[in-house]
């Protein structure tokens, strides 16, 4: 649930990456283990090891493997492809930093032309290319340059997995790649829920599929508290079976993270009874300090004392520092946690 750009505590010691590492870079913790499979892809990609970018995709599309806290490592392993291209690009032209990864994934997808991970990557660099010509300002901040490769490269991004859906949509990261798209060139909301309905029929499970439409919905993009409440309770309800409320949980973590941050429970229409259960749904599933952790800080900003007392004292051996944002706010809540 945290942004697949931070870095974290984890090294990989071995000189060169291979398919062998990838399916080794088992760590003790959630973001130690994020670290490993970010940094094997990075290193891979930039060496052009499509071998092993292609046994790695492939074993965590087919077995669906989750980190601890249940994410996706498939999800991990797109984040390192994007981190890679990020790291090289930042500050620099886009019409000279890019190009590089342009001709890279040309290679990849030449070497493995039935590879639906080369043509997301394909995709990928042109839609960061797209954003590094827009910036991340508001919109009347864009000048009209930046505007003009925006569009140009987020049209090249979305031809690109246009033309070939039939062999990379069989990855639910096309769908995510999509919805980002959608978003960017702001589509209306019927085609937008046409693709969202289309993504999780074929994978209900794949959370980054909600993640990218939460986005859609969020006031920033135009959307509104009511429209994620209306989303978060629809996915909960599409994912009962084997989530619980766990998704509803879920999204209203990623909602905090990406828009109202510690004031959710005041600027949002989140249900703490619902969450917590959710909570308590994804606990019972994936028990890792990194979900704990991050329970105790909502129990705290949602004002349960009862549950922020238990998880505290369940946190105490374990406690994740990147969970607590700012930091001083672990303090704050055993501080009010204490007190009569």
């Amino acid at each position: 649930m945290n942004s697949m750009k931070a870095r974290y505590l984890f090294a990989i010691v071995a000189a060169g990456i291979s398919a062998f590492h990838f399916q080794r870079a088992i760590a003790a913790s959630e973001l130690a283990e994020r670290d490993a499979i970010t940094e094997a892809t990075k290193r891979s990609l930039l060496s052009d090891d499509f071998d092993a970018l292609e046994s790695a995709s492939v074993a965590y599309r087919r077995e669906k493997s989750r980190t601890p806290s249940g994410l996706w490592k498939l999800t991990v392993f797109y984040a390192g492809i994007d981190e890679a291209i990020g790291q090289c690009t930042k500050g620099r032209d886009p019409a000279i930093a890019f190009l590089p990864f342009e001709e890279k994934t040309k290679k990849w997808v030449e070497a493995y032309p039935a590879s639906p991970t080369a043509y997301i990557a394909q995709s990928m660099v042109l839609s960061l290319r797209a954003w590094a010509y827009r910036g991340c300002g508001y919109a009347d901040t864009v000048t009209e340059e930046g505007w003009v490769g925006f569009r140009q490269y987020i049209s090249a991004a979305r031809t690109i997995l246009e033309e070939h859906k039939a062999i990379a949509a069989v990855d639910p990261q096309w769908y995510d790649e999509m919805l980002i798209i959608a978003k960017a060139q702001g589509w209306e909301l019927a085609p937008f829920n046409e693709l969202l309905d289309e993504a999780l029929d074929r994978e209900p499970q794949f959370y980054q599929t909600y993640f990218s439409a939460l986005e859609y919905l969020l006031p920033k993009w135009g959307g509104s508290a009511e429209e994620i409440e209306d989303f978060a309770q629809d996915a909960a309800t599409r994912t009962q079976d084997r989530e619980g409320q766990g998704m509803y949980a879920r999204l209203y973590w990623f909602a905090s993270q990406t828009q109202f941050k510690n004031d959710i429970f005041n600027n949002s229409l989140v249900n703490w009874s619902q969450m917590k259960a959710g909570f308590d749904d994804v606990i019972r599933r994936y028990p890792d300090a990194w979900n704990l952790n991050n329970y105790a800080r909502f129990a705290c900003l949602a004002r349960d004392k009862p549950k922020t007392i238990e998880l505290l004292k369940r946190i105490e051996a374990s406690v994740v520092p990147e969970a607590w944002v700012p930091l001083s706010l672990k303090q704050e809540c055993a501080h009010w946690a204490a007190q009569p």
